[in-house]
């Protein structure tokens, strides 16, 4: 039985050829983690390491604090937006102690049965690779839509919830890898929370006209009382208390041309004129134009003549001396 060479038979076109594989095609966040991770150990600490597993979860930065793991590594990350924390990086107690034997002894250690505490040296010797970690995650485009993975600054924080004192408010990006080590069966997990970077867009400017023609559109129409003031004078209490039903009070001396507009504070609003309109008492306003401000200008008081009342009634310091003829008790 004749058979087909399969080289031959490609290059002679009887035969499709396999398209090759698209390395253009965007890697998985598994596959950009298992490459980050390996160069990053390797190149730190010169460990050898592998992803095994990768979870990954939204939370506020609240949920993250009461929900993080107690007594691993606590990183801080600050991108210098901010004053404050807008990500954590934590590492738990057998990866922490496979990063020290590394640093310290070069090679993995049996694990122990009980892990010690974490200290702050381990912090500050888990630094070189989560640095080195963040910065192969940059290179292999690890969430580059939402996060810039080099921009931090890490530092060691005391634990989570010192940690919590000093984060951003807002919604974190969780993941929660679990890593195997020295390519046997010792296992440790990191995880690693950054606060997504908003986007810098540019708002529009929102027209206010309207808003303020509106205000004072109402303010307008809002009522204002105002007092008609044609003197005022100074009398001991026991000339008031002999006041009665149609007694007179002399202003000689003063005219009707200086009333005085007040407002509900005592605030001078302006000068008007004494008149009447249809039988009825009324003002002429002598100051045309009254600006609506925070603080309306008062008006300079206008100087006139001394008069003098005797030693029982008396103009008060600083009020303008207007007057009536004659001002009748009813």
């Amino acid at each position: 039985m004749e058979t087909v060479n399969p080289v031959l038979a490609q290059k002679l076109g009887l035969t499709r050829a396999i398209p090759p594989a698209d390395d253009a095609a965007p890697a998985t966040p598994m596959r950009q983690m298992r490459r980050a991770l390996g160069r990053a150990a390797d190149k730190a600490v010169g460990l050898s390491a592998s992803v095994l597993g990768i979870a990954e979860e939204d939370l506020d930065s609240e949920g993250l604090i009461e929900s993080g793991p107690e007594g691993w590594v606590v990183l801080g990350l600050r991108d210098g937006s901010s004053a404050g924390l807008t990500g954590l990086f934590l590492m738990d107690q057998p990866l922490r102690s496979a990063l020290v034997e590394m640093q310290t002894m070069g090679c993995l250690l049996p694990a122990a049965d009980e892990q010690r505490r974490v200290t702050r040296v381990d912090a500050v010797m888990s630094v070189p690779f989560a640095s080195q970690l963040l910065a192969e995650l940059a290179e292999v485009g690890f969430g580059a839509a939402d996060f810039e993975p080099t921009a931090y600054d890490i530092g060691p924080i005391d634990d989570l919830r010192t940690a919590g004192l000093v984060m951003l408010q807002g919604n974190y990006r969780c993941w929660r890898i679990t890593i195997q080590m020295g390519g046997g069966d010792a296992q440790g997990e990191m995880l690693i929370a950054l606060r997504p970077k908003v986007p810098v867009s540019s708002l529009p400017v929102k027209d206010t006209s309207v808003w303020s023609m509106a205000l004072r559109s109402a303010v307008q129409d809002a009522p204002a009382e105002l007092d008609a003031v044609l003197t005022r004078m100074t009398l001991p209490i026991h000339k008031i208390e002999a006041f009665e039903v149609g007694h007179v009070l002399n202003l000689a001396g003063t005219t009707v041309g200086l009333v005085t507009l007040t407002g509900p504070g005592g605030e001078i609003i302006s000068t008007a004129r004494l008149g009447q309109v249809a039988g009825k008492r009324a003002v002429r306003v002598q100051y045309t134009r009254v600006e609506l401000q925070d603080d309306p200008p008062k008006m300079a008081q206008a100087a006139a003549p001394s008069t003098d009342f005797g030693p029982d009634v008396g103009l008060s310091a600083g009020e303008p001396k207007i007057a009536a003829p004659d001002l009748v008790v009813g």
